[in-house]
């Protein structure tokens, strides 16, 4: 796979150094982020203004919940306080589990940082 990988980026430098992508459609404009194409046409205007409405559902709500207590209980010095959080923690672990969701994504520490820096612009993490 590594050869694959390899042969790729040099493909794309290759093509980055003939200007193939110069003035390419839409360049210098931010993406559209908003894909609702996986979400069935007759769905997308109520699923639009749930989120607009700031709703989450329920899976993506406990994931949420779930990070914030990760990064709580990664930061707190306090004794007490880490056990509040480690027990808050596993509750939603149990939550989400239930919903048939992995609870994965909290294990995988590299995973985080690498798709924080994706977010934050810096590929070089």
């Amino acid at each position: 796979m590594l050869f694959l990988d390899s042969l790729i980026e040099r493909q794309i430098q290759e093509a980055q150094q003939q200007g193939q992508f110069d003035n390419l459609p839409g360049a210098g404009k931010p993406l559209v982020l908003d894909d609702d194409s996986q979400v069935p046409e007759n769905l997308r205007m109520s699923y639009r203004i749930l989120k607009m409405s700031g709703f989450l559902p329920e899976p993506l709500q406990l994931r949420q919940e779930a990070m914030t207590l990760q990064n709580l209980l990664d930061k707190a010095t306090d004794a007490d306080e880490r056990s509040t959080y480690h027990a808050q923690l596993e509750f939603i672990k149990m939550k989400i589990s239930q919903t048939g969701s992995s609870t994965r994504f909290l294990d995988d520490v590299a995973y985080g940082e690498e798709v924080r820096g994706k977010l934050l612009g810096k590929d070089d993490l």
